[in-house]
């Protein structure tokens, strides 16, 4: 146990929002036990534990336990992610292997032209790692709710869709092309399956995100959409920023259990089916929020 990290935690959080006893008293073991596994996922890449336990106290929803959150983040991309924001050695180069692969993916579902999308990627490398002007590397925005490689690709669409619409002779992208399920593959029987849940998975989809209320649904647009940081949410609603992280997270729960509540009523799928097409619509989540919450596709 490493009581620096509990310190580290508890004097970022200050008196922001409150934690339980008990759950104070697992925190420091939580914290270790995380900082081990995210520093095993990364070993060419270093940042102090303080650093890191500060770094997490700020994404971490407040919901009275954080130890229990943590276990329901992607700490290990926190911990690139927090890497690549404090400039770590190696962490550059980590990103660049490990999540911009997946970028040029999601800029194609809008161009696939080799010029747009080494354009586009080109730009989210350094929206992401760089920052531009006096906004801060994007990358620090992550709140480690999904794969960071998902993130990445929810910039890639933001920058792709930006370009697309200074482009006055541009068609308008049509938002139901960008919500397709979230299954890619070459084995035809799946490509099969693909087709058949598409239109169950739209209506199901659109229905969940209804359900949301209207708070819940403009801190995604804003979050997801707009490129506006936690911290700057949480000033417009004169909350912590780990309140903002809790209703991002909450939201996208929401969305994903109405979802699969929704579809498995509408689909007739054998079980190993459904939940290997709901494992992947909760790794690409934000990237289907993305898409459809873009009120100006």
């Amino acid at each position: 146990m490493d009581t620096a990290l509990h310190t580290s935690f508890v004097a970022a959080v200050g008196d922001a929002y409150p934690i339980a006893p008990d759950a104070l008293a697992r925190l420091a073991d939580a914290l270790t036990e995380r900082l081990a596994e995210a520093r095993e996922a990364w070993p060419g890449v270093s940042v102090s534990g303080a650093a890191f336990a500060a770094y997490l106290a700020d994404r971490v929803p407040d919901d009275g336990d954080p130890g229990a959150a943590l276990g329901e983040m992607r700490v290990a991309d926190l911990y690139l992610a927090c890497a690549c924001t404090l400039g770590a050695e190696g962490a550059a180069e980590a990103f660049e292997k490990h999540v911009m692969p997946a970028v040029p993916k999601a800029v194609a579902r809008i161009d696939g032209s080799t010029q747009f999308v080494e354009e586009v990627v080109s730009n989210v490398r350094v929206k992401l790692l760089i920052g531009d002007g006096e906004r801060p590397p994007r990358v620090a925005s992550y709140l480690g709710r999904g794969p960071l490689t998902a993130f990445a690709q929810v910039v890639a669409l933001r920058e792709a869709q930006s370009i697309k619409r200074r482009g006055s002779k541009e068609e308008p992208v049509d938002r139901d092309s960008l919500l397709e399920v979230p299954l890619e593959t070459d084995d035809p029987e799946l490509a099969q399956l693909k087709a058949e849940v598409q239109g169950p998975f739209q209506r199901a989809f659109r229905e969940a995100l209804a359900e949301l209320s209207p708070r819940d649904r403009t801190v995604l647009r804003l979050y997801l959409v707009e490129d506006v940081g936690s911290e700057t949410i949480a000033r417009m609603y004169n909350v912590h920023r780990a309140t903002v992280a809790r209703w991002v997270a909450d939201g996208r729960d929401a969305v994903l259990k109405g979802t699969r509540k929704r579809l498995m009523k509408d689909l007739a799928l054998a079980r190993s089916s459904f939940d290997s097409l709901i494992g992947k619509l909760a790794t690409q989540l934000d990237v289907s929020l993305a898409s459809f919450l873009d009120e100006r596709a």
